[in-house]
Formats: structure tokens, C-alpha cells, sequence
């Protein structure tokens, strides 16, 4: 296959990807000339390298191990349509990321790289879907920039290491975005179609959210357009339909698992409905006061939460989100229809109905994180020259938080066996600073030299800061011990201390113990435990031995005194794996 044909798929990807014109970089030497012309597959491939890495990390207590021993124990049952938690009725997030991650392991085998495996997919679909969204409305370079923003954001890589469902979520929230946009532009039923399974996808992902958001940004869109016929469309019955085809099993499912058995207690909740649990209670009564869960989280939490998240990116889309907003009062809320609101509506809408949440986290607003990768793009390229030189020397300064970041890991966190990894980030300094001295073009000042500190600091947190930090989750480290040492699952039993990692990591269902089953146990049998579980058993007058004694500290709470190693030992307890004599 001629590979250099603009139809070819490769001949594609070089197209959409790859950049002939100069962009500021002058040079005569052949790999310099190449690294300016493939520029934008080097920085996507950088990116994607990081995310690799983040495949191979141990998943994190709590969500993510739950989620992984949920999708380990549904490929065990092959119960798909009826979701269990260690045997036991699960009623909380919807089945997308366990049908998923479960078919992941039937096909790889068990491990980290197979259950986060198909959300990195999606969540590239998501970073894809930007820039094909991005080319309606706006160029070629804002888009590339606009995918490569949200690629290279703080949140992006969080979530292709933390797996929730809301990277399934931003994927396929995007590319319903990117599909039905297609479809206003150009009315074929393919778009349409695509659309609304991304929709339905999406709602699989995280429930009606998803509809929410779309609502959200289209309806703004036809709002300032005027465009009335848009919001009466016949063809959304379609998408209605669609939708409601995909959503058929997993409600099936919630109905036969909880509707028809109001005798059922799941969650201190008597005789929960699974229907109006997905449909309302999830989502909404986080709201309404309906859902019991309630983090007392202030209507700020998240704009302080997106200071971190949208790094290194967020001081540039603060004054572009405030221009866009100010821009909107200028035209008196009316735009034309060659302009798109559907990402100041997705976004500004949709914030605000989560600051409103009683329950927040972090990662909830991680889907709207596409939205304003676009808005920050348009802003840095609509950028006068001279002040977008300004703000590239103060950028440059801020970023170097990252870099000093990376020096405190690996001189003072932990330090690394050799000097082979500080090497290398240095080296990678250099280049950065090589290249920012040398660009002299409009925005590749700004955006490469961001874009590669990000890939940086980030290829540190992958492959040094998180492996040696989840060292110290004991759980995830006691289940490993256990597999690798063959103990059969009749003969080990967890007291005082359940963790779905270790059950995960274990390849089992740990059985619990109770106080009174503590006595009298078999010889040959293993406990884990902790400091107090260890102490009554010695008080019971068990004899037993120390197999394993695992460091504990809870990694998603850092500490200041846990990373410096000096005080490191006080911030820690202890777990231990126990065999009864």
C-alpha cells in the first residue's frame, strides 16, 4: 500500500498531524527540519508514551480498586447485566467501565494495564474527537492545539492513571459532541447515529449527566443562533430511540436485580428502586437532597479544584473563559451561525449545576475539561504577537514549578538507585530550553516548551513518584504476597482490615473474620490484619507468626511529613500477613 497517498490511512494521519510550513525553528539540518515538520506527532507521541506508562501503575485505593475488582468479579460470574460487590448487590455507578474492563481481562488476562486499557482508548477517542469537533468552527491550529491542551492537561493524565468512569465519560460526552455537530453542519444519518450512541455510551458511562451536557451546550448553541427549528427537530426523536435501545439491558438488569425486590436492603437504603436510582437519585438528587451521600464540599470547591487539574493551562483559559463570557454581553447574547457556543454553554452551565452537588470531587468536572481546552486554544492564537511574547516568558517562569518539582522527587522524596533517570530529566530541561530559545514563532513559544514540561513532569510521576508511593499501599502489596505465594483461598481471611486491592491483587474474594472466628482457627491459615487486629489476636492466645510486614499509608492523602523520608516512618502503619501455628 502506497502509504504516501493523501487517502491512505497513513497518508491521513501525516495529514492531520504533520505541519510543511516553518513555524520559527530555521535550520538546514535534516533532523532539525524534521522534528519541525512532524512536530505535532512528536508531541502526541510524547503524550501517549506517558500514558502507557500510567497503564502499568497499581490502581489506587478506593474508586479505582473498586472498580477493578468489580469488573474482575463480573468476568468471573459473568453476571453483566446484574452488577455484585464481593457477592453483594452494587448500586451505584452504571455498568460501562465494568462490562469494559471485564471483557479486557477475558481477552489480556488480569492486571493494571488490562483494566485501564479501554478507558485510555476513550479517553483518546475524547482527545480526537476535540480536534475533529474544533475543525468546524476554527483552524487547523487551534485545533491541533485545542486536542493537544487537553491532552497534555494535569486531569487527563490523572485520569488514564486513576481509571474512573469519568474518562469513559469525557470520551464519549466529546465525540457525541463532535458527531451531532457534524450532523447540524452536514444533515446525513450517519452522524446522527454515531451521535446518539455516544450519547446512550455516555449515559452507560456516568447516567444522565451525559444528556445533561449535551442539553447544556446545544441548547445554548440554538439559543444564540436563533435557531428555534433546531430544538424541535424531528430526527431527535431518533436519537431518543437510539438511546433508549442501548440503555435497555442495564435497565433490565437494575429492574430485575432491585425493582422487583423491594424487600432488598442495599446501602442502609430499604427496598431501593434501581430505575429511579440511575434515572434521578444518582444525579440529580445530589441536588434535590435525594442521594444520601454528602461531602459538605463548599459552591467553590471546584473552581479551587481547577487550579490544579487544568495545569499547565489554567492561566490561560481564566481571562479566555471571562473574554468569552464578556464577548457574549458585546453581541447581546447573539451570535452567527458560523460561530459555536456549544463550549461556553457545556461548560458554564453545566459548572454551575455541579458547584450546586452536595457531594463534590475533583474529578467530576473533569468532563468539561474539553470544552475548555477549545476556549483556551482560540484565545492563545487570537493573541496580539507582542503581548502573546510577553506572556510566553511568563510562562516559562511558571512551569519551572514543574521542573522544580521534579528535582525535589529525586533528590529529596525518593531518591532513585542510579543517576541514570536524573540524567535524562535533566537533558530534557535543556532541550526546553533549547527549543524555547530558538522558536521564535507566534505560539509555538508558548505551547511546546508547556506541552513538553507537562510530558515531563508527568513521565516522572509514572515511572518514579507513583510506583514508589504505592509501595506503601499495604493492601495492594499484601495481595501480590499472597499470589505469589500460592496460598490456597480457603486458607487466607482478612481481620480488622478489608481492602478491595488486596482482593484484587490476591485474585479472590478475601473472606472476613469476626472476633469470635478468630479463635480456633486451623494451623496453616492466614490472616491479614492490621496493628489492632494484631494485638487482639495476641490477646486471644492464638500462637502465630509474623509472615509479612507491609508499611501502610493511605497514597491519595500526601502528607509533607510522608514525603520527606526523615519523618516518613512516623506518618506510617503497619499491616501484617499472619499464619496461625
Amino acid at each position: 500500500m502506497d502509504t504516501t497517498k493523501p487517502n491512505s490511512i497513513i497518508g491521513k494521519l501525516k495529514s492531520w498531524l504533520s505541519d510543511p510550513e516553518d513555524f520559527g525553528y530555521k535550520t538546514d539540518h535534516k533532523f532539525g527540519r524534521f522534528l519541525n515538520i512532524y512536530r505535532y506527532p512528536i508531541l502526541f507521541g510524547a503524550i501517549l508514551l506517558v500514558y502507557f506508562f500510567n497503564l502499568l501503575i497499581d490502581v489506587m485505593e478506593l474508586d479505582a480498586a473498586q472498580y477493578a475488582m468489580i469488573s474482575l468479579e463480573m468476568s468471573w460470574t459473568k453476571s453483566f447485566l446484574q452488577v455484585f460487590e464481593q457477592g453483594k448487590d452494587y448500586l451505584d455507578k452504571p455498568p460501562l467501565l465494568f462490562w469494559l474492563s471485564s471483557l479486557s481481562y477475558l481477552v489480556f488476562g488480569v492486571s493494571n494495564f488490562s483494566y485501564k486499557l479501554p478507558s485510555l482508548l476513550l479517553a483518546i477517542l475524547g482527545i480526537y474527537s476535540v480536534y475533529r469537533f474544533s475543525l468546524i468552527y476554527y483552524s487547523r491550529e487551534i485545533s491541533l492545539l485545542a486536542a493537544l491542551i487537553l491532552a497534555s492537561s494535569q486531569a487527563l493524565f490523572l485520569i488514564t492513571n486513576d481509571v474512573r468512569t469519568d474518562t469513559n465519560l469525557l470520551g464519549l460526552v466529546m465525540f457525541a459532541v463532535w458527531q451531532i455537530s457534524e450532523y447540524l453542519r452536514n444533515p446525513k444519518w450517519k452522524y446522527l447515529i454515531l451521535g446518539s450512541i455516544g450519547i446512550g455510551g455516555a449515559m452507560l458511562a456516568k447516567g444522565p449527566v451525559a444528556l445533561v451536557i449535551m442539553m447544556a451546550a446545544f441548547g445554548t448553541d440554538f439559543l444564540l443562533k436563533r435557531e428555534w427549528k433546531n430544538i424541535f427537530k424531528p430526527q431527535w426523536i431518533l436519537v431518543i430511540l437510539i438511546v433508549a435501545i442501548l440503555l435497555a439491558p442495564m435497565c433490565y438488569g437494575l429492574y430485575m436485580q432491585f425493582d422487583l425486590h423491594p424487600e432488598k436492603t442495599v446501602y442502609g437504603l430499604k427496598g431501593p428502586s434501581g430505575l429511579g436510582f440511575f434515572f434521578w437519585t444518582q444525579s440529580f438528587g445530589r441536588i434535590s437532597g435525594d442521594n444520601y451521600l454528602d461531602n459538605h464540599a463548599g459552591y467553590f470547591f471546584f473552581l479551587q479544584t481547577i487550579i490544579w487539574d487544568f495545569q499547565p493551562w489554567i492561566f490561560f483559559f481564566i481571562p479566555a473563559l471571562i473574554g468569552r463570557i464578556g464577548k457574549l454581553f458585546q453581541q447581546k447574547f447573539k451570535i452567527q451561525s458560523s460561530e459555536e457556543s456549544v463550549t461556553i454553554g457545556g461548560f458554564v452551565l453545566v459548572f454551575i449545576a455541579l458547584s450546586l452537588s452536595r457531594y463534590k470531587l475533583p474529578h467530576y468536572i473533569f468532563v468539561l475539561f474539553p470544552f475548555a481546552a477549545i476556549i483556551t486554544a482560540k484565545f492563545i492564537y487570537d493573541m496580539k504577537e507582542s503581548l502573546l511574547r510577553k506572556v510566553s516568558k511568563v510562562q516559562i517562569g511558571v512551569i519551572q514549578i514543574f521542573w522544580l518539582a521534579i528535582i525535589l522527587d529525586f533528590a529529596f522524596f525518593f531518591p532513585p538507585a542510579s543517576l541514570l533517570l536524573p540524567a535524562i530529566f535533566l537533558i530534557l530541561y535543556f532541550l526546553n530550553w533549547i527549543i524555547f530559545r530558538k522558536l521564535n514563532g507566534k505560539t509555538e513559544q508558548l505551547f511546546i516548551p508547556t506541552i513538553l514540561t507537562a510530558i515531563s513532569f508527568n513521565l516522572m510521576m509514572a515511572i518514579s513518584f507513583y510506583p514508589e508511593l504505592l509501595k506503601y499501599q499495604s493492601t495492594s502489596q499484601a495481595g501480590k504476597f499472597v499470589k505469589e505465594s500460592h496460598i490456597a483461598p480457603d486458607h487466607f481471611y482478612q481481620y480488622k482490615e478489608s481492602s478491595l486491592s488486596l482482593d484484587f491483587y490476591s485474585g479472590r474474594i478475601t473472606p472476613g473474620l469476626t472476633e469470635n472466628e478468630v479463635i480456633g482457627l486451623k494451623k496453616g491459615t492466614w490472616i491479614f490484619t492490621n496493628e489492632q487486629g494484631l494485638e487482639e489476636i495476641r490477646n486471644s492466645g492464638e500462637t502465630f507468626k509474623v509472615l509479612k510486614v507491609f508499611p501502610s499509608f493511605k497514597v491519595t492523602e500526601l502528607s509533607l511529613p510522608f514525603l520527606i523520608p526523615k519523618t516518613r516512618e512516623s506518618t506510617l502503619k503497619n499491616d501484617y500477613i499472619l499464619e496461625i501455628e
